[in-house]
C-alpha cells in the first residue's frame, strides 16, 4: 500500500501553503524586475540596481513607481 500524502487534508494543507509562498516570491521578483528594468531606462545601468530596486519594492512599490516614471532624481530614490 502507497500512502500519498497530497490526498490527505495535512498534505493539501502544506501544499497549499508553499504554493502560496511560492506565488508571493515569484511576485516580488516579478516586481524587483519591472523596477530594476525602469531604473535602468531612466538613469543607466549602475552599481546596486538591483538593491535599490528591491528597496524601492520593499517600501511602498507603488509611490516609488510613480517617483521613478516621473523623473525622480537617483539620489531622491536611493533616500526613500
Amino acid at each position: 500500500m502507497v500512502f500519498r500524502l497530497e490526498t490527505t487534508e495535512v498534505g493539501q494543507e502544506i501544499a497549499n501553503k508553499y504554493l502560496q509562498k511560492g506565488l508571493e516570491q515569484g511576485l516580488e521578483r516579478g516586481l524587483v524586475r519591472s523596477m530594476t528594468l525602469l531604473l535602468k531606462a531612466r538613469h543607466g545601468d549602475f552599481d546596486g540596481v538591483e538593491e535599490l530596486a528591491a528597496a524601492l519594492v520593499a517600501d511602498d512599490y507603488e509611490a516609488n513607481l510613480a517617483k521613478v516614471v516621473n523623473g525622480a532624481a537617483l539620489e531622491d530614490l536611493r533616500r526613500s
